[in-house]
């Protein structure tokens, strides 16, 4: 995590030193690093283990601040480091071209790529936590740098919309802190002592607090508002970090606190919680069908595969839970893609708008290639990895719903594969409108010869979907052994 600050904080302190090349190289070879140290404590983390930072300290009060992997966070940690470190090659050329559209005299890579950097370690941060209040202090550090991302770099009335991100995800924050005040223990993973797990018995109010506060940050229905502002008006490789990576961490949180500190109230209140989350796959995917602005679309569909998230923790059984954290690795390679492609659309075409586009296919293939992966992984088609986080997630599904009784299992079940089946229509109504039919006003210009250097990174992201599909034993038995002991 050290090595994303110190490039980030390098690269602010020599700004202008540092050319917008040696910025994204010192940015890539930052991640690199992290990847690279990451990788033998995911190893074992995956063999069964629990990999601990050596550096933790006790702080009075708060617990202990410690970092540690085990199956679950790896997954996570190395998603969001090999997605940073493809966001930072796209960033280049991307911003580029915000620069340009911006008519910034004096381009400020160094004040880009350091918000950039924090924002990233922060959420690696997050995932590697073992204590709620360390993991409050991560989410913090996303969160000033990515709005400030916004304001400086956005479209549209970027610095409304910046406010709206920082006050709705901040309150967020402070609503799941409160609700660990109320438990008055913060730790779920303290070195030496293992997993901390059902100290919230019976208190609702904590859980309510905590659900609702990491409800916000995840954009579940109701919730959602400031979402579609920030998605879509972030600049384009914000957008492909903060839809799929940042907004995860919310339900990867009520895995380790919300489940693991309130099993007992958790398994009372899952039918509303399995409301919620229907309900938001149903409206996201329902606000999807009316958009005509590609980010804007992409962005209600990040609150729609939110629901799919909430699905899997609603279940609370180890098939759903580890359907959800699968599926924030599917999402996180499909909508970086996506919104990848909506920026390959912005700079080769000048538009955003889907009234614009059609009949692209003949004229940008490779585009057209690589979008079509991006909504494979978010509709759960083979050859992708979001096959098989729909299948342990309508799995975890079932063997929940069946202690209802035959009658309410098909109620529920209907329900669910409405919601599943809207994702398919909307994503490739989407695709039809953006790569197929007839030509539209920017069509004539459409070439992918300016947009190669953004399309290389977006390619590789939907190869590791492919290679995920065909490893997916790799992350899905060792996580289902933890949940099952942990979690289950």
């Amino acid at each position: 995590m050290l090595a994303p600050i110190v490039s980030g904080i390098a690269s602010g302190l020599y700004a202008r030193s540092i050319g917008s090349r040696g910025h994204m190289l010192l940015t890539a070879a930052s991640w690199l690093i992290s990847i690279a140290l990451l990788i033998p404590g995911a190893t074992i983390a995956l063999r069964g283990n629990v990999v601990i930072d050596p550096l933790w300290a006790i702080v009075p009060g708060v617990g202990v601040f410690s970092l540690f992997l085990d199956s679950i966070g790896a997954i996570l940690a190395l998603t969001i480091a090999i997605v940073s470190l493809l966001i930072a090659l796209y960033s280049l050329p991307y911003m580029e071209h915000r620069f340009e559209e911006m008519k910034a005299g004096e381009k400020s890579w160094g004040v880009y790529y350091m918000l950039y950097q924090l924002f990233t370690a922060g959420m690696l941060g997050a995932v590697l936590a073992g204590n709620g209040v360390l993991f409050y202090l991560f989410l913090e550090l996303t969160l000033i740098p990515s709005a400030l991302l916004i304001v400086l770099y956005g479209y549209g009335d970027r610095i409304r919309v910046g406010l709206i991100y920082l006050v709705w995800t901040h309150v967020g924050a402070l609503l799941f802190l409160l609700g660990l005040f109320l438990v008055g223990i913060y730790d779920y993973y303290v070195p030496g002592s293992g997993y901390v797990t059902g100290v919230g018995a019976g208190r609702l109010l904590p859980l309510a607090l905590i659900v609702v506060g990491l409800g916000m940050k995840s954009a579940l229905a109701g919730l959602h508002i400031w979402l579609p502002y920030a998605h879509a008006e972030a600049p384009t490789p914000v957008s492909a970090l903060l839809s799929p990576l940042l907004i995860g961490l919310g339900g990867y949180a009520m895995l380790r606190v919300g489940i693991g500190f309130f099993p007992d109230v958790w398994q009372r209140i899952s039918i509303i919680l399995f409301i919620w989350a229907v309900a938001t796959m149903l409206y996201g995917g329902f606000l999807v069908l009316a958009q005509r602005d590609v980010k804007r679309l992409f962005a209600y569909s990040s609150v729609s595969q939110m629901g799919y998230m909430m699905l899997g923790l609603a279940v609370a059984n180890p098939l759903g839970e580890a359907g959800a954290m699968l599926h924030y690795v599917a999402h996180a390679l499909g909508k970086a893609i996506l919104f990848g492609v909506a920026g390959v659309l912005i700079a080769g075409l000048g538009t955003r708008r889907l009234d614009d586009l059609g009949g692209l296919l003949s004229r940008m293939p490779y585009t057209a290639a690589v979008s079509l992966l991006g909504f494979m992984l978010l509709s759960g088609l083979p050859p992708t990895l979001g096959l098989w986080s729909e299948v342990y997630l309508v799995f975890g599904f079932a063997d929940w719903a069946m202690g209802y009784g035959p009658g309410v299992f098909v109620l529920l079940a209907v329900a669910t594969a409405a919601a599943m089946t809207l994702t398919a229509i909307y994503s490739f109504l989407a695709f039809k409108n953006m790569f197929l039919g007839g030509p539209g006003p920017s069509t004539e210009k459409a070439s992918e010869d300016k947009v190669r250097g953004l399309l290389a990174p977006l390619v590789i992201l939907g190869v590791l979907g492919i290679a995920l599909f065909l490893a997916v034993g790799v992350l899905a038995g060792p996580m289902l052994d933890t949940m099952h002991v942990v979690y289950g």
